[in-house]
């Protein structure tokens, strides 16, 4: 890393420690969550990735197990050794384990496993070893689900509970706006007086719109929505979509680019996408990129000479960024899990604990056809 070091990955006093640990204990008493009893298989992280284990332990989990791995952004050892120093500053060292293998957790303990990138893929070498009311949470709204990652059918077909959380109900949209201008500022676009296309759909969107416009900037919008609606958050619209030869029309006009699509699969640039990257240079070649949960299109529009960011090479999720984000998705699916767990416990059926968790937290339910049908 350039420049001076990132006080996010750091193990001393320049890591906001106290300050997360405020929020962590903070969102454990919003979300009622109470651990007592239960045991936690998760990951070990860095930056503020590393808060999950610490959170559980906070909670009166029993025993947490947190598993490191290599990632793009940083080595295994560097995730131990940020999740211990987390975990002893906070005075839950002894609750934390941290494992190098998913396997090495005393699976026939766990009650809660969660679906991060640690611990996956959540498969049968798991799913028939953890206790048989044990829960799985989909840290993610359910329609993220993806088969490689969590074996549906296996934990339907084991009566194993799965759900994922609300983000919507949750209203983690609100953060969005902060890691957008934190994009632009970095590309040196000073959000004040300038122009911004913004391409978006879903509800996430709107709170960029809405909140580019009350800082100062002249904000055009390419959404499905109507132009009535479009002008109750401050912009103006251009067209339905990027792709639409009206919104095209518009780029040269605006200074930076704002991509939020409504899932992070939906792609607007390149081959077979709604349009390719070198036309947007030929466009726009001053235009400045930021891409919230649009890196494929944010890769392309880098290649094709346009600066965008996050850079290909640098983590770009609201977790990675913001604490407080990730705190809030974080503690709503521990307990999530933690209500489906002891709805099993106390007898209910996986779709009974299912649907429980639903109407009283913030689960979010996978399709009922997904995978081999729940007993």
């Amino acid at each position: 890393m350039d420049g001076a070091p990132d006080p996010r990955q750091a193990c001393n006093e320049s890591f906001p420690g106290r300050h997360v640990l405020r929020l962590i204990g903070r969102a454990i008493e919003r979300h009622r969550l109470d651990l007592h009893g239960l045991r936690v298989l998760t990951e070990a992280g860095v930056g503020y990735r590393r808060i999950t284990p610490v959170l559980a332990a906070l909670a009166g989990a029993d025993g947490v197990y947190a598993v490191a791995r290599d990632t793009l952004q940083a080595a295994r050892q560097e995730a131990e050794e940020q999740t211990e120093y987390l975990a002893r500053l906070a005075g839950v060292h002894e609750q934390v384990r941290v494992l190098h293998t998913r396997l090495q957790a005393p699976l026939a303990e766990v009650d809660i496993v969660t679906d991060l990138p640690g611990v996956r893929p959540i498969d049968e070498a798991i799913l028939r070893n953890i206790a048989p009311t044990a829960a799985v949470t989909l840290m993610r709204r359910a329609d993220l689900q993806r088969t490689a990652d969590v074996d549906v059918a296996t934990c339907r077909r084991n009566g194993i509970a799965v759900a994922g959380v609300d983000e919507d109900a949750l209203g983690l949209h609100r953060y969005l706006p902060m890691a957008v201008v934190r994009g632009l500022l970095e590309l040196g676009v000073e959000v004040v007086g300038v122009t911004i296309l913004v391409a978006g759909g879903g509800q996430a969107y709107a709170h960029v719109v809405r909140s580019l416009a009350q800082l100062g900037a002249r904000v055009l919008v390419a959404a499905p929505e109507t132009a009535g609606r479009i002008g109750l958050y401050g912009g103006e619209k251009t067209g339905d979509g990027l792709g639409d030869e009206a919104a095209l029309a518009r780029l040269a006009e605006a200074d930076a680019l704002v991509l939020c699509p409504a899932t992070p699969d939906e792609r607007w640039i390149g081959p077979g996408a709604a349009v390719d990257a070198p036309r947007v240079f030929t466009a726009a070649p001053h235009l400045a990129v930021v891409g919230a949960e649009a890196e494929t299109d944010c890769r392309a529009l880098a290649a094709a000479g346009l600066r965008c960011w996050p850079a290909a090479e640098t983590a770009s999720g609201l977790g990675d960024l913001l604490p407080q984000p990730l705190i809030d998705l974080h503690a709503a699916g521990l307990k999530v899990g933690e209500v489906m767990t002891r709805a099993r416990g106390r007898g209910s059926s996986s779709p009974a604990a299912e649907q429980l968790a639903a109407s009283e937290v913030y689960a979010d339910l996978l399709p009922k056809d997904l995978g081999a049908p729940q007993r």
